[in-house]
């Protein structure tokens, strides 16, 4: 598919020396962070829902053209629940929304070798080192099986978890600090 709107976002960064921009949207209430970027045969861009450990580099050619691979759109279905039969949704229409979302100009401020960290794509994270809460999975709308229930009574308490267990509810934890938000109790 080709991608021009970043074709704007391109040339800003090329004017102003940058190489590596940072956006982020949310579509069905997941939020994807996106990280644009200028590399020496055409353009790469970088995917991640942190919250589900998911993430993919996206190859793009000079001339805007980019793919999805299969083996990663399936991945993101899963996660999002979405498939083409019931919502339509395809990679061309994913790879809409990451063109279609992407500034028109840059920040100029560049993206930190810190925080790149956060989309290596071979990034495997034991479920003990997700110490940061980072949100209520509400079960019902996706039709899944809520688990976490251990973990959420340890932190939040046995009224959380019994909530949490009547109501098909699943905290999400993530090992990175930044994805923490301010917390609420699930049934606010």
């Amino acid at each position: 598919m080709r991608c021009t709107d970043f074709q704007f976002l391109a040339n800003n960064m090329i004017d102003n020396n940058i190489d590596k921009e940072h956006y982020n949207f949310v579509y069905n209430d997941f939020r994807f962070d996106v990280i644009f970027s200028i590399a020496s045969q055409g353009y790469e861009i970088l995917v991640a829902i942190h919250t589900h450990n998911w993430g993919c580099v996206l190859k793009m050619d000079e001339n805007y053209f980019v793919e999805m691979p299969n083996n990663d759109y399936f991945a993101l279905c899963r996660i999002l629940n979405l498939n083409w039969n019931e919502n339509h949704f395809n990679s061309s229409a994913f790879l809409r929304l990451l063109s279609e979302n992407a500034p028109r100009h840059s920040n100029r401020q560049g993206v930190s070798y810190i925080e790149l960290r956060n989309y290596l794509p071979y990034r495997h994270v034991d479920e003990k080192d997700k110490i940061y809460f980072c949100g209520w999975n509400d079960h019902n709308k996706d039709k899944r099986q809520a688990h976490n229930f251990d973990k959420t009574e340890f932190y939040f308490g046995k009224r959380v978890a019994d909530y949490c267990r009547k109501n098909n509810i699943s905290s999400m934890w993530t090992d990175i600090p930044r994805n923490e938000p301010h917390f609420v109790y699930p049934w606010e």
